[in-house]
This record gives C-alpha cells, sequence and structure tokens, in this order.
C-alpha cells in the first residue's frame, strides 16, 4: 500500500510538472471555465428574474457549474497526458517496472485533483471580482470537494479511453462525452425551470445531482443534505463504473 501510494505521488507530481513544459495542455483548462462563467453570467443575467432562481445572483448560481466544467478539463487532461505516455512508450516503460499497476491510474487522477483545486480557486476568485464572496468554510469545501470527484470522475473517463485508444487522437472522444454531461443537466438553469426533452434527460443524468448539490452549497453557504447526498450517491456512482472502466484495460494489457 505504501509503496502504491509513493509511486502514485510520484506519477502525480511528474503530471504537474508537465504543466510547465507543455501549457498548452494546462491553460485551455483554467481559460475555458473564466470564459463560461463570464460570458453565461453577463449573457443570461437576465434569466435570473425567473421566479426559479428565487431572487438569486445569476453569477452565483453559475459558479459551481463553472468550478465542475474546469474540474472535467482536468480530468480530460490527464487522460491526454496519459495518451502520449502510451504514443511516446513512456507508459510501456511503466507497465514493464515493478510499479503497481493501481498506481500507474491513481498517479494521472492525483494530478487532476490538484488541478481541479487550482482551477475553482481561479474560479472563486472571479466570483469574488463580480462581488460573490465565498459561501462559508462549509460551503466552500463542498463546492472544492465535488469538483475534485467530478474531476476524478472524468480523470477515470478519459484515462479508459485513452488505455483503449492508445492514441492522442481520441481527445475529442474524451471531450464531447464530458461536455455533454454537463450540459444535459442543470448548467444554466434549475430543474424546474427546464422544458421539453432536456428536462427529461436532465433528471437521469447523473451530473445534474452533483451539480445541485454544489449549487445548494453556493448559494445557502452551508450543506443541506437533501440537496447533497444524490450528488454524493451520483458521484460515488460514477466512480465505481468509471474506475473499473480505466482499470479493466491496464490489467488486461499486462495479460
Amino acid at each position: 500500500m505504501q509503496r502504491t501510494l509513493t509511486v502514485s505521488l510520484g506519477l502525480a507530481g511528474r503530471n504537474l510538472l508537465l504543466v510547465r513544459r507543455v501549457p498548452s495542455v494546462f491553460i485551455p483548462s483554467l481559460v475555458m471555465p473564466l470564459f463560461i462563467l463570464i460570458a453565461t453570467a453577463g449573457a443570461f443575467r437576465g434569466i435570473a428574474a425567473l421566479p426559479e432562481f428565487a431572487g438569486e445572483s445569476y453569477l452565483a448560481f453559475t459558479i459551481p457549474m463553472a468550478a465542475t466544467m474546469g474540474a472535467g478539463f482536468a480530468g480530460i487532461n490527464s487522460g491526454m497526458t496519459l495518451a502520449r505516455d502510451l504514443e511516446g512508450g513512456f507508459f510501456s516503460r511503466l507497465q514493464s517496472s515493478p510499479a503497481p499497476r493501481l498506481a500507474l491510474v491513481l498517479g494521472p487522477i492525483g494530478a487532476a485533483l490538484v488541478r481541479s483545486a487550482f482551477t475553482t480557486t481561479v474560479v472563486f476568485i472571479a466570483g469574488g471580482i463580480g462581488s460573490v464572496g465565498l459561501p462559508g468554510l462549509w460551503g466552500t469545501l463542498t463546492v472544492y470537494g465535488l469538483a475534485m470527484a467530478f474531476a476524478a470522475i472524468t480523470s477515470c473517463w478519459a484515462i479508459g479511453v485513452a488505455l483503449r485508444a492508445k492514441s492522442v487522437q481520441a481527445a475529442p472522444l474524451m471531450q464531447v462525452v464530458v461536455f455533454l454531461s454537463v450540459f444535459t443537466s442543470v448548467a444554466y438553469v434549475p430543474q424546474d425551470a427546464l422544458t421539453g426533452w432536456l428536462s427529461r434527460v436532465s433528471e437521469w443524468n447523473p451530473v445534474t445531482y452533483i451539480l445541485n448539490a454544489s449549487r445548494s452549497a453556493e448559494l445557502t453557504g452551508t450543506i443541506v443534505w437533501s440537496e447533497t447526498w444524490p450528488g454524493l450517491v451520483a458521484a460515488g456512482i460514477l466512480l465505481v463504473v468509471l474506475g473499473a472502466f480505466a482499470l479493466r484495460p491496464l490489467f488486461h494489457l499486462e495479460r
């Protein structure tokens, strides 16, 4: 267990160092959430007059979505980095080493968690510039925690795709699934304001419950259990399913 942790931390550190060497990999994951936050809050702020918003600031309403989207990009970046390692042969050397196989997945996930925390911090700073303060200690920790959980989820998805495709050309597939999962949820308006097919799809979309939990913490400044537990359950189920999706080809490659 200790060796798994040590190798995982080493691989996570290596992935984070690549940010300095290949900044083009990290910059989109930082810029896009800010762009989404500013563009969405500016273009759609008028819909905050709808009764479903109960008078809440639309910028505050958008912060959890921007943090979640930034976490999604952090997870995608881990998959893209792994795909590059597969193309360059570095991952093959890791497999031939005595490194624990679980660490080969936990390392990139750990890097995604760190990048997600950084992106969420930047989103909170942008919100502060827009006169939206931090939602209290427990509210802030909940937003951070759920964003990091989503980073782990999307990292498992992207790693699973990378291990199967073994090419960075699979990046569009990694991205489109994450985009669709967020934008077919309650990304822009509350569940009660959605109509038609999008309302039905969002009800079955687990990201809806993760966003609702994060948004509840942001808007109330505390943990509302009735909103939080569905998000935790959804995140847990996605982690188990996509964790298995990421690990299965790893052990198959070993055989």
